[in-house]
This record gives C-alpha cells, structure tokens and sequence, in this order.
C-alpha cells in the first residue's frame, strides 16, 4: 500500500503491526462515482451507498480512523480500489451480484433482453456487453445510448429517451430510489459480478480478507445491505464466501 506519510515508510503490513490508535496518515480509497447505491456523493461532499459502508468497515480494521480515510475516484491514485473487479489477486469478494434492466414502471412490453431487439438501452460499455453479444453490433449500433456512468441514463429513461437501463443490479436500485415509483428492475439476471477490493502492498490482500470475515461473522455487511441495497437484501441474505488463499 502506498504510504502517504513519512511515517509509514518502513511500517510493516502484518496485521500485527496495527494499534489501537491506529497507523497514522491517510487511506486513500479508490470509488467509482455515479453509481447510485454504491457510491453517493452527498451535498457536504461525503460519501455514502455499499461500497462506502464497506471501504469505512474495512479501514478501521486497518487501523484508521474515519477521519484518515479519504475517498477518491481517481482509481491511479488510491491505495485502495472498492468496486466490481475481476482482478484475480482482489480481497473479497464482498458482494456478488448480477446485471439487470431497469424499464419505466407502466411499460410492460419489455421483460427481458429479447424485447429490446427495437428498443433504445442506455448503459456504459461494460454493462451493455451481455446485451451487445445477445443483440449483436448492428444493434448496438443503431440503439444502444453508451454512457460514461449509470447515473447518467436515468434523466433519459424519465424521459423517454431510451427504454431500458443496463447496470449492475444495486446501481439499479440506486437510481430507482432517485425516482420512486417511476422505473422497476426486470429481475433477468444478465452477467455476474463480483466486487472486491484490490490493494497495491503485498500482504494487506491477507488483511483485507481478514476484515471482510470479521464484517461478515459480526452482522455489519448485512446492516450495509439493509441500509444500502434496499429490496435487493432480500436477494443478498447470506455474505458470499471469500476466495481461497
């Protein structure tokens, strides 16, 4: 991990290294914004959603206070990275989940991807994959709407601009709660995803892993889906197993 202060230069990573005060300097944790129920960005300028409650969980079990725990979403720059990933060497995973659609609430004539063949789908690269390899590149070309974030899509399905959103299911959630009682989620699961956190130190994947359990066993990843992922803990009732090591 990247020491941020002098002081870390030199610090082991080991688990037996952390106090009770904590390691001194700051954690820097890579976010990516604009995927509501993930990561909010809220009006003071902090953060808030799932992947927040689990980066906050995880740096105190590190050793740092909330107040040495910086988020940003220059991912080059962390110390840290929360999110879906399928890098294999990431802690976790903490959360496995799966795409799905998000419609306007009225419009009953899309049930998953095989009526979006005509339809207009707004979604970033990634999560529009699945549909693109479904529906093809002429297709792609002629109706998907490609968006740097998923937050950007929701103005347009208001709208009726596109039909359908593509995004991982609690970013769906996320956006349905910014317009209650407009949009609902298909429940097609298109691809499967796992989110976890990758580290740049050797040796902290280990503590990582290790904070993960103790979130798991003591209730806390179960509040943070209650809180955070809204009709979807349900879905989420049990924490997914980590890796082996």
């Amino acid at each position: 991990m990247r020491r941020v202060a002098a002081l870390f230069l030199g610090l082991s990573v080991a688990v037996a290294a952390l106090t009770a005060c904590g390691r001194g300097g700051v954690l820097v944790v890579g976010v990516r914004v604009g995927y509501p129920g993930l990561v909010v960005r809220l009006p003071d300028g902090g953060y808030t959603g799932f992947d927040i409650a689990v980066a906050q969980y995880v740096a105190r079990e590190l050793g740092y206070s909330d107040r040495q725990t910086v988020y940003t979403g220059d991912l080059d720059q962390a110390d840290i990275v929360v999110g879906a990933t399928d890098a294999p060497d990431a802690a976790g995973p903490y959360l496995v989940t799966g795409s799905d659609l998000l419609v306007r609430a009225r419009d009953l004539t899309i049930s998953g991807p095989k009526d979006l063949r005509d339809r207009r789908v707004c979604g970033t690269h990634a999560d529009a994959a699945p549909l693109v390899r479904k529906l093809g590149a002429a297709w792609k070309a002629a109706f998907l709407a490609v968006a740097n974030v998923p937050a950007a899509c929701a103005p347009l399905l208001a709208k009726g601009t596109v039909d359908a959103i593509v995004a991982d299911a609690p970013v769906l959630v996320g956006l349905d709660a910014q317009y209650p009682g407009r949009f609902r989620l298909c429940g097609r699961s298109l691809a499967v995803h796992r989110y976890g956190i990758r580290a740049d130190a050797e040796g902290t994947r280990e503590e990582i892993d290790a904070a993960l359990r103790r979130m798991f066993d003591d209730g806390a990843w179960q509040r943070a889906v209650i809180g955070h992922l809204g009709v979807l803990a349900a879905r989420y009732t049990t924490p997914p197993a980590l890796d082996p090591r």
